[in-house]
């Protein structure tokens, strides 16, 4: 199956964008701000952060914190339920 097409776009909109002349910048330019994107990524990674916005603590506390939350959901959710069919008292 094929789309037959123009060359000439029917969108007003698409008119306008072919009607644009197309920018870029000078590989003179695009060397320059490579090398300052390099430095800054760079300085951000030999920057050492504090422990709570290190990996370390949401690698280690928050799931550990998320963890014990469901655990009490899940232990809450028994209880009710074996209180619901008189296993233990009213919930």
């Amino acid at each position: 199956m094929t789309v037959d097409r123009d060359d000439t776009p029917d969108d007003d909109v698409l008119a306008s964008l072919a009607g644009l002349r197309s920018c870029d910048v000078s590989d003179r330019r695009s060397r320059q701000l490579r090398r300052r994107c390099h430095t800054v990524l760079q300085a951000e990674s030999s920057v050492k952060r504090s422990w709570t916005l290190d990996g370390s603590f949401r690698r280690d506390i928050v799931p550990l914190i998320g963890g014990a939350w469901c655990l009490a959901y899940l232990v809450e959710i028994v209880r009710f339920t074996a209180a619901i069919y008189g296993f233990f008292g009213t919930p």
